[in-house]
């Protein structure tokens, strides 16, 4: 009788683990690892199921912090694939969900915008546009050498104000300096990987004429 019983305990066992509903195998992907800031970037994928007209739910969490937020909800297509266009301001990793299921993190790097101006002889600003202020951040003004082919560092100067940019959470950070190069030599703005890091990519202005 123990017997008995214990083989119904355990086939009971196993019928529950057999009617539990698997997670829901989910695949991820962005059409590119990094982008611009106020560019965007797509991410798509599909159900395992391959079931149409399911909600997919983008959920995403930014650098510095560990809270998610929905970025954006999607239904799937006939074959019960999905594709959704997003626009990170900071470097941010996105998951997707769906029931009981989620699907592999999927990261994307963003590249604040750098740009740098004459404003006369010997001065320039450098402006960089992200999703928070860089106030305090260093960046490097640069002249290109002709015979070495190689850049320069002229000068090290470091963001002084920051202002809010049309939109949220959009700032603008800037400085303005005076540098010595001769005129018509090719310089440019420069913040490095150290600079701009953890939740922004290096990034380098387009180069001007002194």
């Amino acid at each position: 009788m123990k017997a008995l019983a214990a083989a119904a305990l355990a086939a009971g066992a196993l019928a529950g683990v057999a009617g539990a509903a698997p997670p829901v195998v989910m695949t991820l992907a962005a059409s590119a690892p990094s982008v611009a800031y106020g560019g965007a970037v797509t991410l798509s994928g599909q159900l395992g199921s391959k079931q149409a007209n399911q909600q997919i739910s983008i959920q995403a969490t930014q650098c510095g912090s560990t809270k998610q937020t929905k970025a954006a909800t999607v239904r799937t297509a006939a074959n019960g694939t999905f594709s959704v266009a997003v626009k990170p301001t900071i470097g941010t990793v996105y998951e997707g969900r769906y029931k009981n299921g989620t699907s592999p993190t999927v990261s994307v790097a963003v590249k604040p915008l750098l740009a740098l101006t004459r404003v006369a002889r010997g001065s320039f600003t450098a402006k960089a546009t992200a999703g928070q202020a860089l106030t305090g951040k260093f960046v490097l003004f640069q002249r290109y050498k002709k015979l070495s082919k190689r850049w320069k560092q002229v000068k090290r100067v470091a963001f002084a104000t920051a202002v809010a940019g049309p939109t949220k959470p959009t700032m603008i950070t800037s400085v303005s300096f005076k540098a010595k190069v001769a005129r018509g030599t090719r310089v440019r703005a420069m913040i490095s990987s150290a600079q701009a890091g953890p939740c922004y990519l290096k990034v380098t202005s387009k180069s001007i004429r002194a």
